[in-house]
């Protein structure tokens, strides 16, 4: 899975064939499709893995204290700081594969548990939660745009804002 992480996030999943992978990742392709049936059942794991690593690193983040909600924008700097930043992979895929059930449902899931995030960091508003998660989605586009930390910085800012009420 790692090789096909790193090639569906740095050169997209539209432009990383099976062929490729299984080079990448010196694999037999029998062996490949033991484990996935599709191309597309490779890229909802994948996501999978992603949503699963940041629901860890928002619970590690987080401990016994009350969700903040800086905590996504933070991991998305720490993202930002590792290097290559090539945007939000999972609105990436729903661009790639719009019409994928699969890849619709891991989506769908990682968007609700940000979501669900966010409401318990502002005590169950959910009108401030959504708020906070179209800061979030701007948030991905713009450093792709312009990455850097002085980019989520400012939607910090924002976002504070936005839990305050100014």
């Amino acid at each position: 899975m790692d090789t096909s992480a790193t090639l569906f996030y740095s050169r997209g999943i539209n432009n990383t064939g099976i062929d490729r992978i299984i080079a990448d990742a010196d694999v037999a392709k029998a062996s490949m499709y033991n484990h996935f049936e599709s191309k597309e059942e490779i890229v909802a794991t994948y996501l999978r893995g992603i949503r699963e690593q940041f629901d860890l690193a928002l619970a590690e983040s987080t401990g016994a204290k009350k969700p903040s909600y800086d905590v996504p924008f933070g991991l998305l700097k720490l993202t930002l700081a590792n290097g290559d930043f090539y945007g939000c992979p999972f609105s990436n895929a729903l661009v790639e594969l719009p019409d994928s059930d699969l890849v619709k449902q891991e989506v769908s899931a990682y968007r609700n548990s940000v979501l669900a995030y966010f409401e318990l960091s502002v005590d169950g508003d959910s009108v401030k939660a959504s708020k906070l998660m179209v800061v979030y989605d701007g948030a991905y586009l713009n450093c792709k745009l312009n990455p850097g930390k002085s980019t989520v910085d400012s939607v910090i800012e924002i976002a504070g804002l936005i839990v305050r009420d100014c």
